[in-house]
């Protein structure tokens, strides 16, 4: 019975402070870089999310105003221009043509000017003299 009283006298083992000291910092660093790895993930998927949802998505607002201005472009229209100072009554009525016409209508004017050009060009002989530089030596002759 004298042996469950008496007190331990001999030493408990404590762990070696050398592997105490290498798991704790591998440790450490495996913590680091899980946090490093998991904050450089986080940016990555963050900024592909917001080009994703906010760059690369059109706003819808300015898709409707170009389907409604597109819409414009392709159809004749009247409209109404008050000059400055004006009254609705002063009001002038113009047409809107779709833009293909009026480039039709701008090409074939500019063809028939040139015909037009070439036919006085014929009765009419123009001499044009350039007199920007003034008179060249075989002017003063």
């Amino acid at each position: 019975m004298s042996s469950h009283n008496e007190p331990i006298t001999e030493q408990i083992d404590d762990p070696e402070s050398g592997w105490t000291w290498f798991l704790s910092l591998a440790s450490i660093i495996i913590l680091i870089v899980t946090v490093v790895a998991c904050t450089v993930l986080y940016y990555v998927f963050e900024d592909m999310e917001i080009e994703e949802k906010v760059i690369d998505v059109p706003a819808e607002e300015f898709t409707d105003l170009r389907d409604q201005q597109e819409l414009l472009l392709d159809e004749y229209q009247t409209y109404s221009v008050i000059p400055m100072g004006g009254t609705p009554e002063d009001a002038e009525s113009m047409i809107r043509i779709p833009v293909e016409k009026a480039m039709e209508i701008l090409v074939a004017e500019s063809r028939s000017d040139r015909a037009d050009a070439t036919q006085s060009e014929d009765s009419t002989e123009l001499v044009l003299l350039d007199t920007s530089n003034g008179p060249s030596e075989g002017d003063r002759r």
